[in-house]
C-alpha cells in the first residue's frame, strides 16, 4: 500500500486528527479518491509503492507531489491521477 500525506500551509496534518469536521471530511475524501484512482500500483521493476504528498496553502488549493523509486512508477501514478 502506498503513502498519502498532507501538508497545509507548510504543516503536516493527519485527516483523522483535525478538529474541524468539514476539513477532516474533505481531506479524508481526497485521500480516498487518490487511493481509488491509484489502487495498488507498484513499480514493475522494483516492486516499490509510490508516495503522494498533497500540499497547499489551504484545503481548497492542494497540489499533488508524487515520488517513487523511478520515473516509470511516478509517471504511472501521475497518469492515473490525471
Amino acid at each position: 500500500m502506498f503513502d498519502v500525506s498532507f501538508e497545509i500551509n507548510g504543516r503536516k496534518v493527519q485527516p483523522n486528527q483535525i478538529g474541524d469536521a468539514l476539513t477532516k471530511a474533505v481531506l479524508s475524501s481526497v485521500a480516498g479518491q487518490i487511493k481509488e484512482k491509484v489502487g495498488s500500483v507498484t513499480c514493475p521493476d522494483h516492486g516499490k509503492s509510490p508516495k503522494i504528498v498533497c500540499k497547499g496553502k489551504s484545503v481548497e488549493k492542494l497540489n499533488f507531489e508524487v515520488s517513487g523509486c523511478c520515473e516509470t512508477l511516478i509517471n504511472s501514478v501521475k497518469q492515473k491521477l490525471s
